[in-house]
């Protein structure tokens, strides 16, 4: 394998160079695309060779980032590529691990490769660990790892989704085409889902609230509504609908901040979802 990675940045802190030493020892090279507006890359990821900067000074959207990429590979000659969250990374000797089951079930083989999770803020996995490679209906974009090849023959990551979905969408659309998602389940991955900060009680029960930005509570909204339109086979809307407006609706009003922003985002993403609307979202919340 020869492997690219990306990670794409989003006003990030000086914990994303110490993240990608997590892995960067053994892939080839390592695209670093900041969406921060105002771009200000100042970290020491080290590998000056293996290293290259790129971006738009502008947030573009995770799909249009990670496609930025792929095309890097296709012109320098790489096999694979390890897609990353800023804020995720391995344990020690646990990429290396990844790698060996990789190679082990065939790199080459026509699947999308993935880890499980082990969320930090909900202290546990996402997926009970175990020792087998199984098939799952999606994987998250941080810690997969593609074979170049498929996205010669499925297109590239739908960058119309923008942010959320971006991931899952890949993995039906591939589905389809008979390309499954292979997850090893005793390959964690240390990942922080979403932007949970503070437990809650509710109603006697411990809550904990995602409190999403308003943009992206807009993009979960709308980004679902649209998918399950294409995938109905794949997403429950209801379950989404429940856990991306409904709940968030309860959360926004007795525990977060900027409240009408974020009413106004959940409420344009169920319209502009209900629309059809793809693309970059331009309204002001």
């Amino acid at each position: 394998m020869k492997i690219l990675g990306v990670v794409v940045l989003y006003y990030p802190d000086e914990a994303v160079a110490t993240n990608a030493k997590s892995y960067i020892d053994l892939i080839d090279g390592l695209v670093v695309w900041d969406n921060t507006p105002v771009p200000n890359v100042s970290f020491d990821f080290g590998y000056p060779n293996k290293v290259v900067y790129k971006g738009e000074g502008e947030n573009k959207g995770i799909g249009y980032a990670l496609n930025q990429a792929i095309a890097y590979a296709r012109t320098e000659g790489y096999t694979h590529l390890l897609t990353m969250d800023q804020d995720s990374y391995f344990e020690r000797e646990v990429f290396d691990k990844y790698l060996e089951r990789i190679k082990e079930f065939g790199e080459d083989k026509r699947v999308i490769f993935s880890t499980n999770y082990y969320l930090t803020s909900q202290k546990k996995t996402y997926y009970p660990t175990s020792s087998n490679a199984e098939e799952v209906s999606s994987c998250m974009t941080s810690g997969s790892i593609y074979p170049l090849a498929l996205f010669n023959e499925i297109g590239d990551f739908n960058e119309e989704l923008f942010v959320w979905g971006v991931d899952c969408e890949f993995s039906w659309r591939a589905k389809r085409q008979g390309i499954a998602t292979i997850c090893f389940k005793n390959i964690l991955l240390t990942h922080n889902l979403g932007y949970q900060r503070k437990r809650r009680k509710l109603l006697g029960k411990e809550v904990f609230p995602n409190e999403y930005s308003p943009t992206r509570s807009y993009y979960n909204v709308r980004n679902g509504i649209l998918l399950q339109k294409e995938y109905p086979e794949c997403i429950n809307l209801g379950s989404h609908l429940k856990y991306h407006l409904y709940k968030r609706i309860v959360f926004i009003l007795l525990y977060e901040q900027e409240k009408f922003s974020k009413l106004k985002a959940l409420y344009c993403g169920y319209r502009h979802g209900k629309k059809g609307k793809y693309g970059m979202c331009t309204q002001s919340f």
